[in-house]
């Protein structure tokens, strides 16, 4: 079986397409995996922050949350 040159471009124009579809989808689970990895850090790190302030024993009954210039209060 002889494949011609038509059949060739055919062919190379089909992977070309197939290429440039995979790399977008590559493109686009790159980023939901970036994004999913951001919200395992903040929780992760909110766990954290949950677990230190039940082994700190506070005798204020009050936690700052925040820094010094937005600094909110919490009663406990």
């Amino acid at each position: 079986m002889t494949i011609t040159s038509q059949e060739i471009q055919k062919l190379l124009l089909e992977w070309k397409e197939e290429l440039n579809k995979e790399k977008q989808r590559k493109i686009q689970a790159d980023a939901v995996s970036q994004d999913a990895s951001v919200k395992i850090n903040m929780i992760d790190g909110a766990l954290q922050f949950g677990e230190m302030l039940l082994k700190k024993p506070e005798t204020t009954g009050v936690v700052d949350i925040g820094t010094k210039g937005t600094s909110k209060r919490t009663k406990e």
